[in-house]
């Protein structure tokens, strides 16, 4: 599992993108939503003038329905039926929704999830497919416990350790490895490079092992 924070930016057709790029002080955090035909959507949406902003998405295309569920200061609680889920559509097909609440402002989408490799792979390409441009602003491993290294992976690197192939001065030779963990020397090599590259990613990126 990764967890990624991502950058959407919304379409011009879009009803969250044009009403938040007419209104650029307004802000739109979507609490939870029902991604269907049509989706619902339950979102506080905050603006110093509220009430242009509120009229902005009832009539809005694409917007079938809006009910202000509360009211307080400058931030409405709202109910939104609306025609096509969008971004949160490719979410949903690729299989990696984002978490909840979050936020719509000036035209972008912030979302971060949680998911397998994957399935962030899967959603990039529903993203592209839909036209919607995206950048990723972090990356960086999950919590979940998932094991950073294949259990070949894991066998190797630990007869490597085992037989100081990382001590300095190396206590073997990749050879003496590779014969230990039965496996040719380029075979051994590989899978070495391999498990090295994934921890020295975790480790840069700021994890552990």
């Amino acid at each position: 599992m990764a967890r990624a924070r991502l950058t959407v930016t919304t379409p011009d057709g879009s009803w969250a993108g044009r009403v938040t790029r007419s209104h650029p002080d307004a802000h739109i955090r979507v609490r939870t939503a029902s991604v269907g035909e049509p989706a619902t959507l339950v979102a506080e949406v905050t603006a110093p003038s509220l009430a242009p902003v509120i009229a902005a998405i009832s009539e809005a295309d694409g917007v079938r329905s809006l009910d202000i569920l509360d009211r307080h200061g400058d931030t409405a609680v709202c109910r939104l039926t609306v025609a096509d889920a969008g971004p949160l559509a490719a979410a949903a097909a690729a299989g990696a929704p984002p978490e909840y609440p979050f936020t719509v402002a000036d035209g972008t989408i912030e979302w971060e999830l949680t998911a397998t490799r994957s399935a962030l792979a899967d959603l990039a390409d529903e993203l592209s497919e839909r036209g919607l441009e995206f950048t990723v602003a972090e990356m960086r491993p999950g919590d979940d416990g998932e094991p950073l290294l294949t259990p070949r992976q894991r066998t190797v690197v630990r007869t490597a350790v085992d037989s100081g192939y990382y001590e300095v001065p190396r206590g073997c030779s990749l050879a003496t490895v590779a014969e230990q963990a039965d496996l040719s020397k380029s075979t051994c090599s590989e899978i070495l490079r391999r498990a090295e590259k994934r921890l020295l990613t975790r480790y840069l990126d700021g994890g552990q092992p």
